[in-house]
């Protein structure tokens, strides 16, 4: 029998939802805290009373939880924080970054305010990420979930899939500029799934070292349509989360990507 296509053997494995209120969004803020906190040291755990990880931008942003459906438990998140005209508010980058940013005109202190959005906070759980055969992590033992071995393979694309939700997300509100502070490696990564980001600072210490990053809404949708991994991720994602708002140009690129 052949084997199930990747993607939709992702789907039936995981579900990816746009939480509302703070209990539903609490399933992230607790999954940043083993990430960011717990395994790699980038936040403070004192500074996460009740073992959650959340700053003052998570109340103004787009929030999306992805979940492993027959554990139940959250395998990734990712926020889109956004700005706009009306409000002093700036991206995280800006508050903390501004100073790595080249004399560019794709800055984001440079830009529109209604146009500009960040994908910040993504993260995967370690459970999720391990390597084939490896069953300790610094989180525990992934044996204790029962993850089949059949739903290991499609674990490397669960973070392409929480940044294609983040195109969505930025699609459906009719965001034209996002920016990420990311590692090298994973632009490259994204470069080569079809999503090139263009590096826009100097790399920094900043949760490791991390570089600025834009990518213009035309190129994101030039690589979706390339791709097919990417289109699969995409779409799927966008008819999740499209009930919270959509825009003419969302619903003109998903009907012509599909």
């Amino acid at each position: 029998m052949d084997e199930e296509p990747i993607t939709q053997a992702f789907h039936r494995y995981f579900d990816l939802s746009q939480p509302q209120i703070p209990d539903e969004i609490e399933p992230a803020f607790r999954l940043r805290y083993e990430v960011y906190c717990r395994e790699f040291g980038f936040e403070h755990e004192e500074d996460c009373p009740n073992g959650l990880e959340s700053d003052g931008y998570d109340s103004r942003s787009w929030h999306c939880l992805m979940h492993h459906r027959s554990s139940g438990a959250a395998a990734g998140c990712v926020r889109i924080v956004p700005t706009s005209a009306t409000s002093d508010a700036m991206l995280p980058m800006e508050e903390h970054c501004r100073d790595s940013f080249w004399d560019v005109p794709e800055r984001p202190d440079r830009l529109d305010r209604e146009s500009i959005c960040e994908v910040s906070r993504l993260a995967v759980h370690g459970l999720f990420r391990r390597r084939q055969g490896e069953h300790q992590t610094p989180l525990g033992d992934v044996r204790s979930l029962e993850i089949p071995p059949n739903h290991v393979r499609t674990f490397p694309i669960l973070a392409l899939s929480l940044f294609m939700s983040a195109t969505a997300m930025a699609t459906i509100h009719d965001k034209e500029h996002a920016f990420a502070m990311m590692e090298p490696a994973l632009a490259r990564i994204l470069r080569r799934s079809g999503l090139p980001a263009t590096q826009i600072g100097e790399l920094q210490d900043y949760h490791g070292q991390r570089a600025a990053f834009h990518i213009h809404r035309d190129t994101a949708k030039q690589g979706i349509e390339n791709s097919a991994l990417l289109r699969d991720l995409y779409l799927h994602a966008y008819h999740r989360l499209r009930t919270v708002g959509q825009s003419p140009f969302a619903e003109s690129d998903c009907l012509r990507a599909a």
